[in-house]
């Protein structure tokens, strides 16, 4: 049996954000929702722990509850064995990665709609300052009224909400198609 793998690498190869703090690692824990890091690892110890929901051990604990394996398809997932995973480990593993995916899909387009609405707002925010007669405020008026829907949404979209950065996007790509 090969050496564990550094357990700060497989967790960032989960695609969980980790920031070094002194000489440990802080992010989001993957194992429940939160909106501020309570999940540390320790990259001297090779452990993690979650002070939210006290989730806690090394890599292999962490594959093991992250994609559901079991301890021998943990250490062949983790090239520490060999050997093949069963269907049903690969199954899983697949279908993490396409989560993984479409969950960077999601904050891929939330930060693109972001900045397409900042945009906007700015560029609107110009053409009012230039309004210099009725024609000029007439030529524009249709975006005022949209100017509130936009703050609203960069609100949404800046926000900590994942279930309502969701619905807008569900919202806005209904609308779209």
């Amino acid at each position: 049996m090969t050496d564990k793998p550094d357990i700060v690498s497989v967790i960032q190869s989960e695609g969980i954000e980790l920031r070094q703090r002194g000489r440990d690692f802080w992010g989001r824990c993957p194992f429940h929702p939160e909106k501020t890091a309570s999940f540390k690892v320790s990259p001297a110890r090779q452990t993690y722990y979650c002070f939210g929901c006290n989730a806690h051990g090394d890599v292999l604990d962490f594959i093991q509850k992250r994609k559901g394996l079991s301890f021998k398809d943990t250490l062949t997932f983790l090239g520490m064995a060999p050997g093949k995973l069963d269907a049903q480990a690969k199954k899983r593993i697949e279908h993490e990665k396409k989560k993984r995916a479409a969950i960077a899909a999601f904050k891929a387009w939330c930060d693109s709609e972001y900045n397409r609405l900042a945009d906007t707002y700015r560029r609107l925010q110009q053409s009012k300052a230039r309004c210099r007669t009725w024609e000029d405020v007439e030529r524009i008026a249709s975006l005022y009224h949209a100017e509130s829907l936009w703050q609203l949404r960069m609100d949404i979209l800046s926000s900590h909400d994942e279930q309502q950065k969701f619905k807008l996007y569900e919202e806005v790509t209904r609308h779209a198609a």
